[in-house]
């Protein structure tokens, strides 16, 4: 099997850096994004260009056209290919209202000076610049956020690159439709509550969620006897537990929450918790029900945890049960 460098760990590891907080902040406060990369890259940008362009309210640009490059790069260069055209695209636009995006695999190699070229000009306009690469780059302008993905093949970091494009949009506030659904944007702050007022339990858009039943994992579906042991997921079954999903999943869409898929949780035989939990529920014949897993309180009209209280609208009953 293809080797992915436990590509759940680097995503993760990622998105819960202080680096990628910053470009998440930049890209919901800018209204025009441009991108760039070279070879796989051109095709990671041109594709998040579009979907960005789609599911948002951005204005999302990059050069994919061969047209553009080989006009360009005939009558410049290759190395400054990329600042040419950001050039053409800064003319006449309000500069504070942009973002630019790199991507590079071979960071510091003689390819990555048209990328280089861009960015740091880009810098020099005052526009706010990030690159996302696949290992370090040396003497990198301070002023560029920059997102190591620590990644050895091109393969992995490509994928990673389109899989954090898609973090922006989540992050900003818009949806990743399901493939079975139309893309919807849903900004939620752009909902006229004044004229729309709704008692109802999820966000307008969200109403497929009400279908969501939310499994904590140890203690529920995984017998916890020995507490944390030694971080493997070392239990058998609880009695009636695949029995009782089989039942739940006809009429709801099932999700596990549990803190073994928390990002910052130590490897385990070089694993995620979270591939130790799906590789847990394949060997006992349950991921085909389970839609997700997640370290995440999901959004759900149930939720099933051996440690959960339930609150009735009366804290002096909870202080009674705790205290």
């Amino acid at each position: 099997m293809v080797d992915f460098e436990n590509f759940n760990f680097k995503f993760e590891n990622i998105v819960n850096s202080t680096e990628w907080k910053k470009l998440e902040t930049l890209y919901k406060d800018k209204k025009t994004v441009f991108m760039f990369g070279n070879g796989g890259n051109m095709g990671v940008t041109d594709h998040a260009a579009v979907d960005m362009s789609r599911l948002t309210n951005k204005n999302v640009l990059c050069p994919g056209s061969g047209i553009t490059a080989t006009s360009i790069i005939g009558d410049n260069s290759f190395d400054v290919w990329f600042k040419v055209w950001l050039e053409q695209r800064f003319r006449n636009i309000d500069l504070s209202e942009v973002l630019v995006i790199g991507f590079s695999c071979s960071t510091n190699s003689d390819s990555s000076k048209s990328i280089m070229n861009a960015l740091n000009f880009s810098v020099e306009n005052n526009v706010a610049t990030a690159l996302i690469a696949a290992q370090p780059k040396d003497d990198i302008n301070s002023d560029i956020v920059f997102i190591n993905q620590d990644t050895v093949y091109y393969h992995t970091s490509e994928v990673l690159s389109l899989a954090l494009t898609y973090q922006l949009i989540h992050s900003a506030g818009f949806q990743c439709p399901t493939i079975s659904k139309k893309a919807r944007s849903r900004r939620f702050e752009q909902l006229d509550i004044e004229n729309e007022i709704s008692y109802d339990t999820v966000p307008p858009g969200m109403e497929e969620e009400r279908n969501n039943l939310a499994i904590d994992f140890d203690g529920v579906i995984h017998t916890f006897d020995k507490g944390w042991f030694n971080g493997t997921c070392y239990g058998t079954p609880i009695q009636g537990s695949l029995e009782a999903i089989k039942q739940l999943s006809k009429k709801y869409n099932l999700i596990i929450f549990t803190g073994k898929a928390l990002p910052d949780r130590p490897l385990v035989n070089g694993k995620t918790g979270k591939q130790l939990v799906t590789e847990w529920l394949e060997e006992h014949d349950i991921m085909k029900y389970i839609s997700e897993v997640t370290y995440l309180k999901p959004r759900a009209e149930y939720y099933i945890d051996d440690k959960a209280i339930e609150f009735k609208n009366n804290w002096s009953q909870i202080l009674k049960e705790l205290i």
